[in-house]
């Protein structure tokens, strides 16, 4: 793992998310679609790194997310990100991870992300929306954002996040 280019990458990324990227999505979709690139390295962090790592970066970004956007409910994002991340982390921990499941735990862990903030939000009144709107008008075109991201970035990611002893081995 090369760790002295995630921080500042990690920090990149989620100006991405919070600068440019809304810029980007057109406005019938302004609101609807919400990326969460760090959560995506994450956990890629999960997958590739160890799941400490992946804890950790999902605390602090997510702290970060909660402060910098979802003032009225505190410790909502934190909460999902580390654990999600921590949870991918521990699911193939010590196991070699392929693209498929790779994308397919990313993806997963992104519905279960933004359907448990949308059931924290419903549990304490924030939000009125049914489920069915909520799925289909504003997790299911995240999750393709997500996804498609993910698909992007994984060769770059698998390479900062494996450590350099699985790379030496896969090169001989």
């Amino acid at each position: 793992m090369n760790s002295r280019w995630i921080v500042p990458l990690l920090v990149l990324l989620f100006l991405l998310d919070t600068t440019v990227v809304p810029w980007l999505i057109p406005t019938s979709m302004y609101g609807r679609i919400a990326p969460h690139f760090v959560f995506v390295a994450a956990l890629y962090a999960g997958l590739y790194a160890n799941r400490h790592a992946a804890l950790f970066i999902g605390l602090i970004f997510g702290l970060l997310q909660d402060i910098t956007f979802y003032g009225h409910m505190l410790g909502v994002h934190t909460l999902l990100m580390g654990s999600i991340a921590y949870l991918a982390g521990l699911l193939f921990e010590g196991k070699r991870v392929s693209m498929f499941a790779a994308l397919f735990v990313i993806a997963l862990g992104c519905f279960l992300y933004d359907a448990a903030a949308y059931g924290i939000y419903r549990a304490f009144r924030v939000t009125h929306e049914p489920f069915e709107f909520v799925l289909l008008h504003s997790i299911a075109p995240s999750l393709f954002l997500q996804t498609g991201f993910a698909l992007a970035v994984y060769v770059p990611a698998r390479r900062l996040f494996e450590p350099k002893e699985t790379r030496a081995d896969e090169e001989e």
